[in-house]
């Protein structure tokens, strides 16, 4: 208001146009008719009324749908991250390919409400890309457990610090004859760290 009382017609109008861009794109009648149902609940976990949501992503209208699916997962993050529900995982594939708003919390308080939470993603790089430093790094930071196959460059450095190292001296035998010796040589071979599971 305060603009327009000051005469910025023309950077007001600017504005309006910039914002008209990005949800001109968002007129879709399908996304119309999913986002004004109201079919079901999300409180997937609700003991009375348990449910199983998929929801998936179009990689040609992946901008386009973002802003939904976030609306929609962070919905969910509160809903389900309560005491009291039931079991539930929440599994997510491609994770950089759609924001998550409160990802970070529930990683950091869904054990205690029966919440598992699956994450799956190329790369740390990606995750930093399109979450930012400072989230990225507190997602890297609060998962308990990691599965990965071959990575590299900082992917692979974050995780060969975080399993850790053992030093092992190398032990040579060698046998002329009578004569048998155990060598131990001045180098060292780093090891990773075997860790034992709980069944």
């Amino acid at each position: 208001m305060d603009a327009w009382q000051g005469g910025a017609q023309d950077q007001l109008q600017g504005q309006i146009a910039s914002a008209k861009i990005p949800l001109s794109r968002m007129i879709s009648p399908q996304l119309y008719w999913v986002m004004t149902g109201d079919d079901f609940s999300l409180d997937i976990n609700n003991p009375k009324e348990p449910k199983i949501l998929c929801v998936g992503n179009n990689p040609d209208r992946q901008n386009i749908y973002s802003a939904a699916l976030g609306l929609y997962n962070s919905r969910i993050v509160k809903l389900i991250n309560k005491k009291g529900q039931l079991k539930s995982s929440v599994i997510i594939d491609e994770l950089p390919t759609i924001y998550f708003r409160g990802l970070d919390n529930l990683i950091a308080t869904a054990r205690s409400n029966k919440v598992s939470v699956c994450l799956g993603f190329q790369d740390f790089s990606q995750l930093t890309r399109d979450y930012g430093d400072k989230e990225s790094k507190v997602i890297q930071n609060t998962v308990g457990n990691i599965f990965s196959g071959q990575v590299v460059g900082e992917t692979a450095k974050a995780l060969s610090e975080r399993f850790g190292k053992v030093l092992q001296k190398d032990r040579a035998y060698r046998s002329t004859g009578m004569i048998r010796q155990l060598q131990y040589p001045r180098n060292w071979t780093v090891l990773f760290r075997h860790r034992r599971f709980r069944h």
